[in-house]
Parts: C-alpha cells; structure tokens; sequence
C-alpha cells in the first residue's frame, strides 16, 4: 500500500515536473535526500526514482526549457568543476583493488552536479525558500522519524538512516540531522501560516532528540555549535535558550544510559577506544597522502585492508603522537578532512577546504550588503547566517565522521553564493546612484 501511495503521488508530480522545469529540479533534489524507495517493500523497491527525475530535469535543460543565458556565473561553479575533474583523476589513478572507488566517486560527482545545476534555477526569494523546503522534507524527514521513534520507545531506539545510503551510519546521519536544524529554524521564522510555523518548531525539536538519542558524539558536538551560536549571536535569543534548555531536559529524560556514559568519554580521550581507533585512521590516511600528494589513493583507500597495512606502521602527519603499529583492522577515516586527505591528496583537501572558507565568506559579504539594504532584505541576513551555521555544524562535526562528499554540504555552499548574487544585485542601483552622485559634485 505504501508503494502503490507513492508511485501514485509521483505520478501526480510528473506532470507539474513537466510544466516547469524548476518542479523537476526540486523533485530531484528531494527525492536524492530522502532515499524514499529504502522505506519500501513492494514493487517500489529498487526504483530509480531520483535518477528519473535527475534526467527530466537535464532534458529540460538541453531542450531549451529553461535558457542557458539565466545561468548565473559564479566562483562556486568553478571551484565545483575543478573538484570533480580533480576528483576523476584521482580514481583514474587510485590503488588497484578499492571496492568504495566507484561508490564514492558517483555520489561526490552527482552532488556537485546537482549543485552546479542551481544557478539555472535559483534567482529570487521564493526559489531560496522552496530549496529551504526541500532539505527540510528530504533530509528533515530521517531525523524527525528517528526522534518520534526516540520518544515512543523512551529513549531505546537505536537510530538508522535510509539503508544502503552513506547516511545508515548513526554517526553520520547525526552529524547531517546538524545541518538541517538552521534551516528549519530559518523556515518557521519566515513561514506565513502559524500552524506551519509550530510545525517547523516541532520537527526542529524533534530532530534534536534524534541526534542527541542517537548517542553520537560527533552528533553532539554539531548540535551544541547549533545551540551555542543560537543562544549568542540570534536575534530570538529568547527562543533559542527555551529550545537549548528543552533539549537539554529531553535528552536527559529519554538517552538512556549507554549513551550518557558515551558522551562522558568525549573527555577522557586517551582511555577511549574508538577515539584512539580514529586517531590511527588519521594518522594512516595521512601517510597515504603524503605518498600521493596531488591525487592521493583514491576513494576511501583508508578502509581497504590491503592499503591500511601497507601504510600502518608510517607516521604520516601524526609521528609527534608516537603511535604504535595498530592491531586491529581497516578503520574508515571518521573525519571530513583525513577523508579527502587521504582520498583526493593535499590538492583535494584543498579545494575542499577553499569551498568551505568561500561560503563563510560569502556570509560576510551578505551581511555588509543587507545592512545597506535595510529592513526588506533582512530575510537575506537571517538566511546567510543560518546557512552558515549550517556548513559550520559540518566542518566541527565532520571533523568526526566520514562525510565529504555529503551532498547537501554542497548544496548549502552553492545557496549561500546564489543568495550573494542576489543581494548584490539589489545593492548595485544603490552604489551606481552613490556614483552618480559624487560625479555630479566633482
């Protein structure tokens, strides 16, 4: 019944999809985060529903549909062809024998080519917010589930993202359910209805039960910098501490617990087993990096038994540690930063970390523009900065968790270049008439 419900509403979307091109691109996006055909077991099971959308939307695009003059050039852009070309090379060259190379080099290229379709589509106001939206219902809907299932069960529910996803991992899915939390604080904000915006409210409470009840650490700490930079840097401060301190109370109320003990351990590091295993995961995809500097050993090599005991006993970036040799076996890299490192060489990692500075740039560049825009454009502020919360929730929490290539990541990246274009553009009759003005002076 499930299965037959949704083919039916994707039937009903088709033609809408068809009528505007936009529709098909945010079906795309939105069934890519969902993962809808994991939580099925009819005939719907395998359906490629995310691809046929993907190729509606690019048939639209070659077929004129939408004009290839609306693409707004953007540094983003370039920053994203130069990581994929990168990044191809980097499989071309990797170690023989890898069983993620393919894995992982498909979901890192359809994500940046998703995001570097946005500019076609993403102009003005409305376009921001039904992108808000469709994170929210894609990505949202796995934490609001896992946190229902948190209550029901009173703190026993072992959280699970979609199967077959890089999102099955709880530490993963904690680390995402981090990102969507500004936006869906940003879209109960700025939503007209008043029982749409109580619903945003109870998805973002929710969704912060999952993370917490989900007993990851990386999780935690995303969701504390979500919290702490709320209480001291949002405008609804008064908000922010009544939602940080009822997530304080339902978490002590619901985690049971195996997982309160878990999140102690986040001090005491050097006793803590699974850290040091981190540590060595680290100092191994280090080493591999330094023996390929430019392209590394391709996609998640740290986690192929063969390479990881050829790299073991190197010191890689981490010799100051003074390790011993691990016992034990492949462990996959448990941070954003060694993962690229490791797979895509110093030259990955950093164009990498160029995308990331570049949005928090970009933020700034927001802020300076709105505030000469003034009251009209303070959804723009209010915008950029939870989308910057957002890709900062990822660089803390990622630094724990294997999720570069992470989709929405690159998504929240591409927003925050669109939305500088688009306040840049308000802002330039403004300066060309403060132009005008000391012209006529002189």
């Amino acid at each position: 019944m499930r299965d037959l419900a949704f083919a039916l509403m994707l039937l009903a979307a088709l033609p809408l999809a068809l009528a505007r091109p936009f529709n098909a691109y945010l079906l795309w996006g939105w069934t890519g985060m969902l993962a809808p055909t994991t939580y099925f077991y009819g005939f719907m099971v395998g359906a490629r529903v995310n691809f046929v959308f993907a190729v509606l939307t690019l048939v639209l695009l070659v077929f004129g549909r939408v004009s290839w003059r609306n693409y707004q050039g953007n540094t983003v852009t370039w920053l994203y062809l130069l990581l994929a070309i990168h990044a191809t090379l980097a499989f071309w060259f990797a170690y023989a024998g890898n069983p993620y190379n393919d894995q992982y080099y498909e979901i890192l290229i359809k994500g940046l080519l998703f995001a570097m379709v946005m500019p076609f589509f993403v102009r003005e106001r409305v376009h921001f917010h039904a992108m808000f939206i469709v994170i929210a219902l894609g990505l949202g809907i796995h934490g609001v589930l896992n946190g229902l299932k948190t209550i029901a069960s009173g703190g026993g529910h072992h959280m699970l993202g979609p199967e077959g996803t890089m999102l099955a991992d709880r530490n993963h899915l904690s680390t995402a359910l981090a990102l969507v939390l500004p936006l869906l604080l940003y879209l109960q904000t700025y939503a007209a209805n008043r029982l749409v915006r109580l619903g945003y409210l109870g998805a973002f409470c929710v969704v912060v039960l999952a993370i917490l009840g989900g007993g990851s650490r990386a999780g935690f700490v995303a969701v504390s910098v979500v919290g702490m930079w709320l209480i001291f840097t949002t405008r609804r401060k008064g908000l922010a501490i009544v939602l940080v301190a009822a997530a304080v109370v339902g978490f002590l109320a619901f985690a049971p617990e195996d997982i309160t003990e878990r999140m102690s351990t986040i001090k005491e590091a050097e006793d803590d087993n699974s850290f040091m295993g981190r540590v060595f995961a680290w100092r191994i995809s280090s080493a591999i990096a330094l023996a390929n500097p430019v392209f590394g050993g391709g996609f998640h090599a740290v986690q192929v038994q063969s390479i990881w005991d050829s790299f073991k006993a190197s010191s890689g970036l981490l010799g100051f540690l003074h390790l011993p040799v691990p016992e034990f076996s492949a462990k996959a890299a448990h941070s954003i930063y060694f993962e690229v490192m490791g797979d895509l060489g110093f030259v990955g990692l950093g164009l990498f970390l160029l995308i990331l500075v570049r949005a928090l740039w970009s933020r700034r560049v927001i802020k300076r523009a709105t505030a000469r825009l003034g009251s009209p454009y303070q959804w723009a502020r209010d915008m950029a900065d939870m989308l910057m919360l957002a890709v900062l929730a990822y660089m803390v929490g990622g630094a724990a968790v294997s999720l570069g290539y992470f989709e929405v990541i690159y998504m929240v990246v591409m927003l925050m270049e669109l939305l500088r274009i688009h306040v840049t553009r308000a802002v330039a009759p403004m300066r060309r008439e403060v132009m005008s003005e000391v012209g006529g002076r002189a």
